[in-house]
């Protein structure tokens, strides 16, 4: 659709909130208005309040058809904000929190089909980590089916293990933070480090510990005896 530029200068105005007529349409769920706003010329691409786009506003609520429709419209899938993040950033931090399995995997499976790096790190964290919790306040809930549905698919795409957030934590000490004890016992099997430690010296076990997570922490084998193993883990493994 080819308009006068006064009309395409219409659907790329701002409010004084930063809020665009795409990222207000975004954010109310509008797919035909949406549809609309990209015939008629608005920017994919012009930055919102901390230099979000809107591709990252539709991750950021777990939408996933907009996603697709912004994204095959020419939205740019590794974009980052003023912290470096990504969609894919956004949308970990969505799915933390999250509790619709199947619209997690449709938005992280359009991200990543679409390119999205899986290992970016913004701010000292990666998707991995922030699926994790890295930036969830103490005390948030998550739905550890979610999780684990959602770290299958980073690990299929090589989501590295050895990182960690600006404390030091890494996926197990995250996942031992939270109580996540079947999210343990795959980054386990996946590879992680259990002796990896923190900015404080503390291993993922320690953190357990220090949350009274101890049937997490039975999941590692205490420093120096590998028989030190819980029955569940015992049992499970033979």
């Amino acid at each position: 659709m080819c308009l006068p530029p006064a009309r395409r200068q219409r659907c790329t105005s701002a409010a004084r909130s930063g809020a665009t007529p795409l990222s207000a349409a975004v954010s109310m769920r509008h797919l035909d208005i949406v549809d609309r706003l990209v015939r008629a010329g608005a920017s994919l691409e012009q930055r919102l309040p901390g230099e979000l786009t809107v591709l990252m506003v539709a991750c950021a609520l777990g939408l996933p058809e907009l996603a697709a429709r912004l994204l095959s419209a020419g939205a740019e899938v590794d974009a980052v904000d003023a912290q470096g993040r990504t969609a894919l950033h956004c949308a970990a931090m969505y799915a933390f929190t999250a509790r619709d399995r199947t619209r997690v995997l449709a938005l992280l499976d359009t991200l990543m089909l679409a390119g999205a790096d899986v290992n970016a790190a913004a701010a000292g964290s990666t998707p991995l980590l922030l699926l994790l919790g890295a930036r969830a306040e103490p005390g948030t809930g998550a739905d550890e089916d979610v999780l684990l549905a959602a770290l299958e698919q980073l690990l299929a795409q090589d989501a590295t293990l050895d990182v960690r957030d600006p404390r030091g934590f890494g996926p197990l000490h995250l996942a031992a933070l939270r109580g996540l004890a079947g999210v343990v016992q795959r980054l386990l099997r996946a590879g992680a480090d259990p002796e990896q430690r923190d900015s404080l010296g503390r291993t993922p076990r320690e953190v357990a510990l220090m949350r009274g997570f101890v049937d997490i922490a039975a999941e590692f084998a205490a420093p120096g005896n590998p028989r030190d193993i819980s029955m569940a883990r015992f049992l499970r493994d033979r």
